[in-house]
């Protein structure tokens, strides 16, 4: 419920992330105002809100408006006293107002309603577009011939599939905040389908080139 969801959430800003709704996303803190951060979430609510770098004109990054929040669901400590966590997408955000920092961290007052809907879990995929995304990623695959999601793919979540074809193919900024802020699965998926159709052109048409 949007009731117990937190009135101020940390920010971790960075370039190019993306991180959807149950999806899971491992992270290794090791700077001192991150480490503050997690040390404070751990001790309430675990959430932390992933956001995109806009760009490092000043020392305060500009950031995106509208990011993703996930709790804490795996951490550990390093022998150096670093931490190993895992953060479980939950619901995306739109900021409100930027606080001041606490411990060296941000802060922002989000606004969790109009992202609601991202709390059902039980939504449902139209199946045809599922087919269609689930046939777009076996020829992607078989296309630059990579292993990875070759045998568990209809098990895997489809915004963990998005995760994972966003760090292979390495989208930008741009295109992450566009999966992130994208209304729905399908608006989503339809623009994943786009930005694979255009990596695999340009790539046959580099190696035609070369």
């Amino acid at each position: 419920m949007i009731s117990n969801l937190p009135k101020v959430l940390p920010i971790f800003p960075l370039k190019n992330i993306l991180f959807l709704p149950s999806a899971n996303l491992p992270l290794y803190i090791f700077e001192s105002r991150y480490l503050n951060m997690v040390r404070d979430v751990l001790k309430n609510n675990k959430m932390i809100g992933m956001i995109q770098i806009k760009n490092k004109k000043n020392s305060i990054p500009e950031v995106f408006q509208i990011g993703c929040a996930g709790k804490i669901i795996f951490y550990e400590k390093t022998h150096d006293n670093k931490f190993l966590l895992v953060l479980e997408g939950t619901i995306r955000f739109k900021i409100r107002k930027e606080l001041s920092l606490k411990n060296g961290y941000r802060r922002v007052m989000p606004i969790w309603k109009i992202f609601e809907k991202d709390l059902d879990l039980n939504q449902k995929i139209n199946e045809k577009t599922k087919e269609i995304f689930l046939q777009h990623i076996q020829n992607f695959i078989k296309t630059l011939n990579h292993k990875f999601l070759k045998k568990k793919i209809n098990d895997i979540p489809i915004n963990e599939i998005i995760q994972i074809i966003s760090r292979e193919i390495s989208f930008d900024a741009i295109e992450n905040q566009g999966i992130i802020e994208a209304e729905n699965h399908e608006k989503r998926i339809e623009l994943v389908i786009k930005l694979i159709k255009n990596f695999v052109f340009f790539k046959s048409e580099s190696r035609l080139i070369h």
